[in-house]
């Protein structure tokens, strides 16, 4: 009975992620909310109390960052180099498309995204948003799963979860069939980051790798967009 309800409030706050994603883009249709509702409520809320209520808080917090080693550093930011420029790229590609630069724009700057907060934003998601989502999904929901589940299949689970928001943004920004095709980029992305986690248990290599594969969606906005 512990083991399913352990697994199911895990699925849950999959399942939350997305929502709040969703919350905050399709219906809000704002940015700033969802920022609040997912890093918040989700990146932060979740593990804290989750943590409380078993009791390990201070623990799970401990075992999340780790210990930084050079060469788990090194292979962090060399994946997060190849990622970056493949992110440069695939974007460079997407944008080729006629109207669909001035397509991204007005969807951005619906959400709130102006060329004024363009690079508080741009900072925000390269440093913030890689470093709580390292933290909540591989740090934590990742880990929970291992404890009821064979490392492939947490790893599997938890890149699935780590995904499907993405495909509320991907499809919003370049149509369904794009976003499909990104957001299954994603999940192998996401399957890469939890076998690091694996190998390098601190949350330093995928949090840089994160960290630069973010950087490469942000130079294509700063660039060709705005």
């Amino acid at each position: 009975m512990a083991y399913k309800r352990s697994l199911l409030l895990l699925i849950g706050y999959g399942f939350t992620a997305t929502l709040t994603i969703f919350y905050g883009l399709v219906e809000k249709q704002s940015l700033f909310v969802t920022f609040v509702c997912f890093h918040l409520v989700v990146c932060l809320c979740i593990p804290v109390l989750h943590g409380w209520w078993e009791g390990s808080l201070q623990e799970s917090w401990q075992f999340a960052w780790g210990q930084m080693e050079h060469r788990g550093v090194l292979f962090g930011v060399t994946s997060g180099v190849v990622l970056m420029l493949g992110a440069c790229v695939g974007i460079w590609v997407l944008l080729r498309t006629e109207g669909r630069t001035e397509t991204v724009r007005q969807v951005l700057e619906l959400w709130g995204l102006n060329s004024r907060w363009i690079w508080w934003f741009s900072l925000y998601l390269v440093v913030v948003n890689s470093l709580l989502e390292e933290l909540f999904w591989r740090g934590f929901v990742l880990q929970r799963f291992l404890v009821v589940m064979s490392r492939v299949v947490g790893i599997l689970l938890s890149s699935f979860f780590y995904c499907l928001y993405h495909l509320v943004v991907s499809t919003v920004l370049f149509g369904f069939r794009w976003g499909c095709l990104m957001t299954l980029l994603v999940f192998g992305v996401g399957c890469f980051w939890g076998w690091m986690k694996g190998r390098f248990p601190s949350v330093y290599p995928t949090w840089f790798s994160h960290l630069l594969a973010d950087l490469g969606l942000v130079i294509p906005v700063l660039w060709w967009i705005f």
